[in-house]
Formats: C-alpha cells, sequence, structure tokens
C-alpha cells in the first residue's frame, strides 16, 4: 500500500504539474511551481537563502522549484494513502513481490525525471526571458569621482552594474517590452493616469548616487552596492492634492506581484527617487527594467522593481512583506563591514564600509579581540545617500578576531547583540576572524 501510494502520488504529481504547465502556455495560468517556491524562498531563514544563493547561483530559483514538485507529491502522498487505507477491502492480499519491485524501483526514477525537468524549464525559462529582455541604452555620461582611497582594501566607489547584487521573490524575474508597457496611476485602485515609456524618458531627471542593501543580509553577508541612478520624483506624474481627499499612503506594484507602500509625505519628499538608469544607461531585467522605485531611508525590499502601477490609497496599505509580518518601516539598521584584513607583522590593516541609510555614519572604530578601540580613516561619502568607507591600522597582540562599530548621524552606535532578521531586518556586531 505504501509503495502504491507513493508511485500513484508521484503520477499525480507530475500529470497535475504537466497539465498546469500546458495552462501556463496556452492561457497564461499561474505555475503552481512557481508560487510555491516564491513561498518557500520568502520564508527560507536569511543565513540559509544567502548561502544557497552563493553556492548555486542562477540554479538557486530551480532548486526550490523543485522543492515545490516536492511539496505537491508530498501532499498528494498522503491525499493517495488515505484514500488507500479508506477503500481497501478487509482482507485484500498486499502487492506482490514483482509489483512491489517495480514500484520501488519505477516511482524513484518518475519523479528524479520530473523534479529535473521542473528544474531545467524554470533555468531555460529564465534563461529564454534574459534573452529577450531589451538591452540597456546609454542614458547619461557617469563621471565618478577619482577613487584613491585605500584601493587595496576597501571596494570601489561605485559598484558595477554585474557586481551589484539582484535578489527578488520571483522563481523567474519577469520581461517587459517598453513599447506595450504603460504605468498606470490609480487612486484606489481606478484609473487616474497613465505614462508610456517614452513619455517617462522624456522628462527632466536627476542623478544619485545611492547605496541599497538587503533586508536578507546576515551580519557578515554583503548584499550591497552603490550605483549612480538616475529618475524622477512622484510629483512630476501626480499632484496629490488633485488625486482626491484622504489619500493616505502611496502603493508601488511590480508587474511580479511585489509592492510595497509609503506615507504620503515620504513618497512625495525629495529622498524617493523612481528610476530609469543605473550607473549611466538604462536599467536591465536584473535591476528592474524598465521603472523602479529608490527608497534610500529603507532595505531594499521597499525599493520595488518592474513597476506597473502607483497607486494612492486612502486605506492602509500592506504589500508583500508586511503581509508576512515584517515591519512597514523597515529603517536600515547600522551596519559595517570589512572588506579586507591584511597582516603587517605584529599589525593589520583592516578597510571596509559602515551604512546607517539616511542617518549618515558620524564615525568608525575598530579593535583587535578585546584590546581598545582605534578610531578609523573615513573617506568623504560620494552622496548623503551612500555609504562611507573606512580603513585603519591596529595591533594585533595576539588576537584572533578584529571587530569593528560605526556610530550613525544621529549619535547612536552599532547595535552590539545580534538581533534576528524578523521582523524588521538583522543587526548586530562586525566580527571577523584573522586567518
Amino acid at each position: 500500500m505504501l509503495q502504491r501510494s507513493i508511485r500513484l502520488s508521484s503520477l499525480a504529481a507530475l500529470t497535475l504539474c504537466a497539465v498546469n504547465y500546458l495552462g501556463f502556455l496556452a492561457l497564461g495560468w499561474p505555475l503552481l511551481t512557481d508560487r510555491i517556491a516564491e513561498w518557500i524562498m520568502a520564508r527560507t531563514p536569511n543565513q540559509y537563502s544567502v548561502a544557497i544563493l552563493d553556492a548555486c547561483g542562477e540554479w538557486a530559483k530551480p532548486f526550490a522549484a523543485t522543492g515545490a514538485l516536492a511539496s505537491i507529491g508530498f501532499v498528494l502522498f498522503w491525499v493517495v494513502y488515505a484514500w488507500s487505507v479508506f477503500r481497501k477491502p478487509q482482507g485484500a492480499p498486499d502487492l506482490s513481490r514483482r509489483e512491489f519491485l517495480a514500484s520501488s524501483v519505477a516511482a524513484p526514477f518518475v519523479m528524479t525525471a520530473g523534479t529535473a525537468a521542473v528544474a531545467v524549464e524554470s533555468w531555460s525559462r529564465n534563461r529564454t526571458y534574459a534573452a529577450r529582455a531589451v538591452e540597456p541604452s546609454p542614458l547619461w555620461t557617469i563621471a565618478p569621482p577619482a577613487d584613491t582611497f585605500a584601493p587595496d582594501l576597501v571596494r570601489p566607489i561605485v559598484t558595477s552594474v554585474d557586481s551589484f547584487y539582484g535578489m527578488s521573490k520571483n522563481t523567474v524575474d519577469p520581461v517587459i517590452d517598453p513599447r506595450a508597457w504603460r504605468l498606470r496611476i490609480t487612486v484606489d485602485g481606478a484609473p487616474h493616469k497613465s505614462y508610456s515609456y517614452a513619455e517617462l524618458l522624456a522628462l527632466p531627471r536627476v542623478q544619485r548616487y545611492t547605496t541599497m542593501r538587503c533586508v536578507s543580509n546576515t551580519l557578515h553577508s554583503n548584499l550591497m552596492g552603490t550605483a549612480e541612478w538616475s529618475g524622477i520624483f512622484l510629483r512630476q506624474l501626480v499632484d496629490p492634492g488633485r488625486a482626491g481627499a484622504g489619500i493616505t499612503e502611496v502603493a508601488f506594484i511590480g508587474a511580479d506581484g511585489h509592492d510595497d507602500s509609503l506615507p504620503v509625505g515620504a513618497a512625495f519628499s525629495g529622498e524617493l527617487l523612481l528610476a530609469m538608469g543605473m550607473n549611466g544607461k538604462t536599467l536591465n531585467r536584473v535591476h528592474g527594467f524598465p521603472f523602479r522605485l529608490l527608497a534610500p531611508h529603507y532595505y531594499g525590499f521597499k525599493s520595488v522593481k518592474w513597476l506597473a502601477e502607483i497607486r494612492l490609497v486612502t486605506r492602509p496599505y500592506f504589500g508583500t512583506w508586511p503581509k508576512m509580518g515584517y515591519t512597514k518601516e523597515p529603517v536600515v539598521h547600522t551596519m559595517s563591514y570589512f572588506d579586507r584584513v591584511r597582516r603587517a607583522g605584529d599589525a593589520v590593516l583592516v578597510g571596509g564600509v559602515s551604512f546607517a541609510g539616511m542617518r549618515g555614519v558620524r564615525q568608525v572604530e575598530v579593535r583587535a579581540g578585546q584590546g581598545e578601540w582605534v578610531s578609523a580613516d573615513l573617506d568623504t561619502p560620494i552622496s548623503p545617500y551612500a555609504l562611507t568607507r573606512w580603513k585603519a591600522r591596529i595591533s594585533v597582540r595576539g588576537a584572533t578576531m578584529v571587530e569593528a562599530r560605526a556610530m550613525d548621524g544621529e549619535g547612536r552606535w552599532q547595535a552590539v547583540e545580534e538581533h534576528p532578521l524578523f521582523p524588521d531586518g538583522v543587526s548586530g556586531p562586525t566580527i571577523k576572524k584573522l586567518l
């Protein structure tokens, strides 16, 4: 009975996925494996998700899709098994030895083939979408200042597009045709205005160096980058005074379904940027082409990509992550990161970065072991929206680790105890073991 349930549930899971995939191709049905994989990815602890992304690269998300297939098979197994127990006549014989062996061989083979097919389909669909994506084109001339601050100890002042982290909740990110795409402005979902890509490109733009940090970071990961972005302000698209009374929030909704919101004051402030370009060119698919949000006060999940709708609302709005219990105000915690630690006799040369969002960084100190704190030399940030780079020389005195801490612009030091990711991002000390 057990082997028969495994065999039947495996076949049922694969049949269901095959039918679902045909519906996806012919009618645009959502894929169950995608939806379940996205649910799994959103709830995987960050220390594991970052490690899986680092280890598997572009196969990480297809791997999640196979987990979705396994979940479907697991649920169907218990349905089939319960049905078999209920329907089996009293005294009915179990499987013969031949049937048992056939089931033992066939079920794993079928599920292995199906699992491989799901992974390859997800991977190849992403590759197909990437090939269809519009290539970035020149938008302005980027001219960062000369970078002479400890080049052998700290990262470049500007992160290249290829090196800039890219995160999303999707198994496969969307690809958008700018000729057909329009940005919709709505009020409580009712149409108010709309803009084509060409109309947005024709508006006056500003360029701004901004650092983004992902909420999925652990205390030891580096999902963070600084780029020069080009974009417009929300007030160039809509006048809140003419949109109707009672507007309390502005929701930003992506073509992939990811969404989030900001209070009206923050949404219409000069801090928020609606970006169309990155490091001199139009956005690429990974970073939200054709249009995305940049909210530097917050962790990256607020900066919705692939924008399809901007919705002015009169009631509280809860986006993708707040629906799961995350805070609606994910303000960046003060953090530091060692870019490099290099021995120099009885001392070490250290270089790294600190970031506190819009609060800025006032001071950085480093030490070896439990020794005295030493003030680091700070580079001048490239903009008020960017991280601060630093360097220092400290005596080791037999220490096995080095530590860094930053003070934000409001005079508060970086946390000394680790606080978990949920619900507002990880915080805690920055410690690196000496090799």
